[in-house]
């Protein structure tokens, strides 16, 4: 992330060098109007010069934090100066933006962009926050006995990471063709701790404890696409090869002492210290070839070729795909299309057959050479999807919408891992959107899915889908919108797959989502407007769950419902009481819910599993802030903050903690 900062700030020094070296009119003063004079002899447009436009923001955030740093999760909550700067700079055949944003050492936003004519095109982003991450304390449910056992050793420790997301995009023009060359590459960061939860003893054989200690992460994923494209004839064409890596630097895996395993005693594992929880290290490329026909005349086709290698390199498993894609836009009439797309995807997985990571499954622990620790070989697979979408607009002011798409996926070595060998999807759609009058407006759509053989217990067998939106302005100083989503998804015959590879069924497993949107912004004078929203979610889930007795006794509790709910409730109040003064204000408020009911016995003593999944928490913040801008360019700012996270069931099993904070920004603008 520093190499790239420099990078930016260096070409930015460099830009805005070119630009300045440029004639330009004194700041303030209006650009001049095209005029014949301005025509090249050749009869181009020459473009007028426009005068730069720059500012520089300085300022103190002050915060406030008692209690969970959760209450504001991606606030860096320490004391910080603040820096900001825009700078926009027009001179053709140079174009030239910077815009700058640094709250503190771990927030900060940036994006620097240059262009000279059509031949050189540069953009740089970097955007960078902290996000607040939970300590899960971890609760020993039955103390009087030995196992399975806590073994805390992160008590009290705040965790948070830093993300670092940046981007460089370069493309280089020839003169007078359509040829071009481009860089597209990112960089993404995380650093910082993070909580790690695992079982230490000797894990899934005897002497388990369940284990929390703090990691230390330094993670990079960086991914480069070199490339070229040309308008050849009727046919655009762009060639591209791309690097990606993902490296998990420093602490990539943890180490800890397990106790023997076996009779005798480390028969089956000698004790000692063994690496878990790694993070491997990945690497990559992949070469693309797309074509595109022109976008003239009633029929449009495009097509892809992709061929992707993925490896990881602690584990030696290997991953190749290849896919295809091809698209047809048919233009029917002014009043009907017809599109068809298809696609081929194979992923082709490699796995070596022995661990070579130094674990229990190296050969180098194996002293008693009397068990195996083969890998399961990974899932390949074939995907073709096909889909068709007309859309037909029988009356002015109403478009309908109808497609169909159909699946079909191909796997092999499933029966390793008890999945069916093939399954297949069938989706239907039908949608419109209707405009009764200027000022309102209605959109609907209805999805229908069906799956057979689905692989994994949370993919329904069919599932129905509504969504409608309705846009309404009464009168000009009144602005209203409301959309409201429903889904139903039910599932058949749920496979638990066992320790000796046996299958224990369940029946049934049914999912219902809702999603209700409305905002009303009214202007109530030409200086003052305000805006109300509401959102309601609800999800909630019933399924038939397995358990384990303490013996391995398989057991299903029927229907067990998983129910999640939330009410967001937000006002935001905007006011120029005159042209120097700008003021705002609003409120966020959010209720959110949660419960798990098992009715196993086995789930309910010592302690009742669904205590740790009972949630009611409160969510509002409350934020002021207001401009004036006095004379000679200068404004000062404040900006005001106050975030409150409310436990209401004060639920001690739960990860919840209350906490407020408070934060004041003070800012001092100056613009030439």
């Amino acid at each position: 992330m520093k190499n790239l900062t420099a990078v930016l700030i260096f070409l930015t020094l460099i830009s805005a060098g070119t630009v300045f070296g440029q004639e330009t009119p004194q700041a303030g003063e209006p650009a001049e109007a095209a005029s014949p004079e301005e025509m090249t002899s050749e009869g181009a447009y020459r473009f007028p010069s426009i005068a730069p436009e720059i500012s520089l923001t300085g300022g103190y955030r002050f915060t406030h934090l008692n209690g969970s740093p959760r209450v504001d999760e991606f606030e860096y909550l320490h004391d910080s100066i603040t820096l900001g700067s825009e700078i926009r700079l027009f001179s053709f055949p140079h174009r030239f933006h910077l815009d700058l944003d640094i709250r503190n050492k771990k927030d900060y936003f940036g994006d620097v962009s240059y262009a000279y004519e059509d031949m050189v095109l540069f953009r740089g982003i970097n955007r960078t926050l902290f996000h607040n991450l939970d300590n899960i304390e971890l609760i020993d449910l039955d103390p009087s006995t030995a196992t399975p056992g806590v073994d805390v050793r992160d008590r009290g420790q705040d965790y948070g990471v830093r993300v670092g997301m940046s981007n460089i995009f370069l493309r280089l023009k020839t003169h007078d063709f359509p040829f071009h060359v481009y860089v597209d590459g990112s960089l993404v960061q995380r650093e910082g701790t993070q909580q790690q939860r695992s079982l230490q003893g000797s894990a899934s054989f005897n002497n388990i404890v369940r284990t929390s200690q703090a990691r230390d992460i330094d993670w990079e994923t960086r991914n480069i696409v070199i490339g070229a494209n040309s308008h050849l004839g009727p046919v655009e064409i762009d060639l591209s090869h791309g690097e990606k890596r993902f490296d998990p630097n420093g602490q990539s895996a943890l180490y800890d002492t397990y106790t023997p395993v076996g009779d005798p005693l480390g028969a089956a594992r000698v004790g000692g210290v063994y690496a878990h929880n790694l993070v491997p290290e990945l690497k990559g490329s992949s070469n693309t070839l797309k074509l595109h026909t022109s976008y003239t005349g009633g029929i449009v086709a495009a097509a892809t070729l992709s061929k992707i290698d993925r490896e990881n390199r602690d584990s030696n498993a290997k991953a190749d795909y290849f896919i295809g894609a091809g698209d047809l836009t048919w233009t029917i009439s002014p009043r009907a299309a017809l599109f068809v797309k298809y696609r081929h995807r194979e992923a082709d997985m490699d796995t070596p057959t022995l661990d070579p990571i130094d674990s229990v499954c190296s050969p180098a622990n194996n002293i008693t050479n009397d068990y195996t620790c083969a890998i399961r070989p990974a899932i390949s697979s074939t995907t073709d999807t096909v889909s068709g979408t007309i859309r037909y607009r029988p009356l002015t002011g109403l478009t309908l919408w109808g497609e169909y798409e159909f699946v079909k996926i191909r796997r092999e070595n499933a029966d390793e891992w008890k999945l069916p060998d093939s399954t297949q999807k069938d989706t239907a759609s039908l949608s419109a959107s209707l405009r009764l009058r200027r000022n309102l407006s209605i959109k609907a759509k209805y999805i229908h899915k069906d799956i057979d053989d689905p692989a994994y217990n949370i993919e329904p067998d069919h599932s129905d889908e509504g969504r409608i939106s309705v846009s309404w302005i009464p009168f000009s100083r009144l602005n209203t919108m409301v959309s409201y989503s429903a889904a139903r998804e039910k599932r058949h015959d749920l496979r638990f797959v066992e320790a000796d590879e046996s299958i224990t069924t369940g029946e049934n497993r049914k999912q219902d989502r809702d999603m209700l949107l409305g905002t009303v912004t009214f202007v109530l004078l030409k200086d003052l407007s305000a805006t109300a929203s509401y959102a309601y979610i609800h999800h909630k889930t019933q399924q038939d769950i397995e358990y384990h007795d303490t013996e391995g006794g398989a057991h299903i509790d029927p229907y067990v419902p998983d129910k999640n709910m939330s009410h967001t409730y937000a006002i935001t109040v905007g006011y120029v009481p005159e042209k120097s003064v700008t003021l705002s204000g609003g409120v966020v408020h959010t209720i959110s819910s949660g419960a798990f009911y098992p009715s196993s016995p086995a789930l309910l003593e010592p302690l009742s599993v669904a205590s740790f999944t009972d949630l009611k928490i409160r969510e509002t913040a409350y934020t002021v802030s207001g401009e004036y801008r006095f004379k000679g360019g200068f404004a000062a700012g404040l900006q005001y903050r106050y975030s409150n996270l409310d436990d209401v069931l004060d639920n001690p099993n739960d990860d919840i903690k209350d906490g407020n904070a408070h934060i004041v920004l003070l800012s001092l603008t100056k613009k030439w």
